[in-house]
């Protein structure tokens, strides 16, 4: 007798029991095999967001490289003091380059800038577009007074851009108060100092002053430049420091363009 058919599939019976076991197994593997494929399968990395009204901030850009100090055109030695150790200072306005010791700092004080020593004390002022007075010769206070002034050291200096300039230091009397005064200025007041003494010389855009005081008088920021006597001015002529002072005055540079 044949056995029946379901679906063209031969179908078996065992102690009236249908079996299947071919198809059921073949969908029992194929069921297996979806089940694993599932749990198998890695989940994708989750995408950072920004929480809402949070505006990503902008790429960093790349930071600038501060400009390189001006190469100076002079050499390591100035007026027997060796500077090869020391800054190379540009002033705020661009116009001009100087040398201070590696200990000394400068200080901004309005366009132009204070040099101090290694002990924060102010030394000298570098300034531009400065007034040379009206001429009378004042004391501290003010008051015209009587004078006198010794001549103590004079330097020619070559700087490109001005003429006729010179390195000069001078004591000045203003009534009882001795100054001690150092400064770059025309050469023939550096050769006969004479009351105003105006540390200051003429460029194409203007007087610039470098020294110790625009106007010597022992005042204000001046103040330590007032000394007991001629004696002591003489005494500081001869002095380390003195010498420090008088290479950072002749180093300056004025800078073209």
């Amino acid at each position: 007798m044949r056995a029946p058919s379901l679906g063209g599939r031969r179908v078996c019976h065992h102690g009236g029991v249908t079996s299947l076991r071919r198809p059921l197994a073949t969908i029992a593997l194929a069921a297996t095999a979806v089940m694993l494929a599932g749990c198998s399968s890695t989940p994708p990395e989750p995408t950072p967001s920004i929480p809402p009204g949070i505006t990503a901030p902008p790429p960093t850009a790349p930071a600038t490289a501060a400009p390189p100090a001006p190469e100076s055109a002079l050499p390591a030695v100035i007026a027997g003091v060796d500077t090869s150790g020391w800054q190379q200072v540009p002033v705020p306005s661009g116009a001009a380059t100087f040398r201070i010791p590696a200990d000394w700092s400068v200080a901004e004080v309005g366009e132009g800038l204070d040099v101090l020593r290694g002990d924060g004390q102010r030394q000298l002022g570098y300034a531009e577009g400065v007034s040379a007075g009206d001429g009378t010769c004042v004391d501290a206070s003010g008051t015209p007074v009587g004078w006198r002034t010794i001549g103590l050291d004079r330097q020619d200096v070559s700087i490109e851009g001005a003429s006729g300039v010179a390195f000069g230091a001078a004591a000045l009397q203003l009534g009882d108060q001795w100054v001690f005064s150092m400064g770059l200025l025309p050469a023939d007041a550096a050769q006969r100092p004479r009351c105003p003494i105006v540390n200051a010389f003429e460029t194409a855009s203007g007087l610039i002053s470098f020294g110790s005081e625009v106007v010597a008088s022992g005042s204000g920021p001046g103040a330590p430049w007032a000394i007991a006597s001629a004696a002591a001015a003489e005494d500081y002529v001869a002095s380390d420091e003195y010498a420090q002072l008088r290479a950072v005055l002749m180093s300056l540079e004025l800078l073209q363009g």
